[in-house]
């Protein structure tokens, strides 16, 4: 079909001619520029969102370093020596990653994003908590970890002031890390633990599995009353099966200690056959 010498309809031209004024029209018009507004703020959102998530992410596998390098503590002689890297670690994770989240929050944002940094809060308190354990014996309190006195003492600071400063440039501690968060983390210490537990056999020390099953036993207590939040009840599930474990190798020293020679225990407490009981979760 030839289209030579087709008349042009006089009004579509017309019409496409109106579409393009009214573009450069809209572009001026109250609402294109509001919803251009929202653009703007929904992309500040989401670059903020993925800003946080990746420092979420650093604080996790720096917080997880700390916590593999703290399960070498196997005797007095390099115990101190690891405590203080461990402590210059911490202190570091403080004052890069933690003030980092906290300089990119406002009190009306906190509860926007707290999803984004949760995780990694709940990682650092699990090692910040493995630390205090091996290095007082006692699991530390929410009251310290909020202290920021009690984590600038975990390293040696050259210039007070700009520590200060450091802490005090966005929100505290105490605002971003929420109760729920803290014994969450508390509840991972539990695994950690129980790895000890094990670690502590295989050195020889047989007295250690029955102070962590006194602690464990204590924080599966103190938790089992809080098991409203759904990932605290699957955290508990795993806490009894930690407990249950040390509590199997307490019974085993004690009743089977003698039968066993001590350098054959980390292998016998290894194989959960031999000892492990089914565990049927109740909460």
């Amino acid at each position: 079909m030839s289209y030579r010498g087709r008349r042009v309809n006089p009004q579509r031209k017309q019409k496409r001619s109106n579409e393009t004024n009214d573009s450069g029209i809209e572009d001026n018009s109250p609402v294109v520029k509001l919803f251009k507004t929202y653009q703007t703020e929904l992309d500040a959102r989401y670059d903020k969102h993925e800003r946080l998530v990746k420092k979420s992410r650093d604080l996790t596998i720096e917080s997880k370093r700390v916590i593999f390098l703290l399960h070498r503590v196997s005797s007095d002689g390099d115990k101190d020596e690891i405590l203080k890297e461990a402590e210059s670690r911490l202190h570091a994770l403080f004052k890069d990653v933690i003030s980092g989240i906290s300089s990119e929050l406002t009190k009306r944002e906190l509860y926007q994003f707290v999803r984004a940094f949760s995780p990694g809060l709940q990682e650092f308190v699990e090692a910040v908590s493995f630390y205090y354990y091996l290095k007082n014996e006692n699991v530390v309190r929410i009251e310290d970890v909020h202290n920021p006195n009690f984590l600038q003492k975990l390293s040696e600071v050259s210039d007070p002031s700009e520590e200060k400063e450091n802490v005090e440039s966005g929100l505290p501690l105490a605002s971003m890390l929420t109760p729920i968060d803290f014994i969450l983390g508390i509840a991972d210490l539990t695994g950690e633990l129980m790895r000890k537990c094990i670690n502590s056999v295989a050195a020889g020390d047989i007295d250690e599995p029955f102070r962590l099953c006194f602690v464990l036993q204590n924080i599966y207590e103190a938790l089992s009353s809080h098991n409203y939040n759904k990932e605290l009840k699957r955290k508990l599930f795993v806490l009894k099966s930690s407990l249950q474990k040390v509590e199997n190798a307490c019974y085993a020293i004690k009743i089977r200690g003698s039968e066993i020679p001590k350098h054959m225990l980390a292998d016998f407490f290894s194989n959960e056959e031999d000892y492990k009981v089914n565990i049927e979760c109740d909460i």
